[in-house]
């Protein structure tokens, strides 16, 4: 019994399903940007082990909202393979007097100190998604992704005679899934997510005693305003952190962090597909 491909300008066929039928172009190429604000929901750091547990929301200035920008650009292939690449802008600084004692990595700043913060944790993202439906306007996909970190956790004095800093760059694996589903009007709704939980070492093969987590999720919806140009808007929960002990801890840290954050960002996006 044999089969064959119906025709897609059949009648019997749905407009919305006879993208199904067919050839999806060769390469697709989109560009997208988003612009918004990000708010602190929770964040508390330590720095070593005899450390001040410091909440960087109450008591560092984290308590207003911060802008948020993102860029992102990806290339399908044949309907099925496409490969992301994003970066994340992301700089939090917050300015305080210290109502009690606090110690970042040895460094103790006294109470009534005026204190200048800053959280630095910009990110580099490419990732490999396949999509099971290959319909234009709809995805179902789920890949990974590599993410490469690059933290800047900085604490200073406001006459600059005390400071404690921390800096970082390592690589982030995750697994990703991304959804969108339209509809015959131009509205169509999507959700993008990232995220991992584990251990360093097995991340990257160190003897790093520290476990670490992200989750980069998103819910947006959106207007196809012609075939090529699209806006949405965009809820996004951003969170995560590590715990542990680093084995070369530069003095006088012991290499103790604990370290975790939840941000929630809402912003206005637009789509472009350039081929």
């Amino acid at each position: 019994m044999s089969y064959e491909r119906p025709d897609p300008n059949e009648s019997h066929i749905a407009p919305k399903y006879k993208a199904t039928l067919e050839t999806p172009p060769v390469v697709e190429w989109r560009l997208s940007a988003e612009l918004g604000f990000l708010a602190v929901a929770s964040h508390i750091i330590q720095l070593s082990n005899d450390g001040s547990r410091f909440d960087y929301r109450n008591n560092g200035g984290q308590d207003v909202l911060f802008p948020f920008f993102r860029l992102s650009t990806d290339l399908k292939f044949k309907g099925r393979h496409a490969i992301v690449f994003l970066y994340q802008p992301l700089k939090l600084t917050g300015e305080t007097v210290l109502s009690e004692e606090v110690v970042f990595d040895g460094v103790v700043f006294p109470a009534g100190t005026p204190l200048n913060s800053t959280y630095g944790f910009p990110f580099w993202r490419i990732s490999y998604l396949y999509d099971f439906l290959r319909r234009p306007g709809d995805e179902v996909a789920l890949g990974a992704s590599l993410q490469i970190r690059d933290a800047t956790i900085v604490f200073t004095s406001a006459d600059g005679t005390l400071r404690a800093s921390r800096r970082d760059v390592g690589p982030v694996p995750t697994i990703k899934f991304r959804g969108r589903w339209g509809f015959d009007n131009g509205v169509w709704w999507g959700t993008e997510i990232d995220g991992m939980y584990a251990p360093v070492s097995v991340i990257n093969g160190s003897d790093e005693e520290i476990t670490g987590a992200i989750l980069d999720a998103s819910l947006r919806v959106g207007y196809d305003f012609t075939k090529r140009v699209s806006g949405f808007f965009n809820i996004r929960y951003l969170g995560g952190g590590a715990v542990g002990t680093q084995s070369d801890p530069t003095a006088p840290s012991d290499g103790y962090t604990k370290n975790w954050l939840h941000f929630i960002t809402a912003s206005l996006g637009v789509d472009f597909r350039a081929l």
